[in-house]
C-alpha cells in the first residue's frame, strides 16, 4: 500500500472519529420541552427522556391527584418522545456519513 493511500485513509479516520466525537457531543445536549393541552404542565427532559425540570400552574393545584399525575405523566411522555426524535436524527446523519 502506498504512502499516500495510507494517508488518505487516515484522514479519513481522522474525519470519521470527528464527527463522531461530534455526535457524542449533541447527544449529551439533547433536551426536550413539552407543555400539555391545557397548559397547566411543562416538562423538559434530558436526553434520556429522563426529568429534569417541572413547573405546574397554580389552576393546576385545584386538579384532582390522579389527573394532575395523568397530565405530568403525558407531558413527560410527550417530552420523552421529542427527545428521541432528536437523538434519532443525529443518529441517522452519523450513519448516513458512514456510507
Amino acid at each position: 500500500m502506498s504512502g499516500h493511500r495510507v494517508d488518505e485513509i487516515v484522514e479519513r479516520a481522522r474525519e470519521r472519529l470527528g464527527m463522531l466525537e461530534d455526535v457524542m457531543a449533541g447527544l449529551g445536549e439533547v433536551t426536550a420541552e413539552a407543555t400539555s393541552a391545557d397548559g397547566r404542565v411543562w416538562v423538559r427532559v434530558d436526553g434520556g427522556g429522563g426529568m429534569i425540570a417541572l413547573h405546574l400552574a397554580e389552576s393546576a393545584c385545584r386538579l384532582e391527584a390522579a389527573e394532575l399525575s395523568a397530565a405530568i405523566l403525558a407531558t413527560a411522555h410527550e417530552a420523552a418522545r421529542i427527545a428521541a426524535g432528536k437523538r434519532d436524527r443525529l443518529l441517522s446523519d452519523l450513519r448516513e456519513s458512514f456510507r
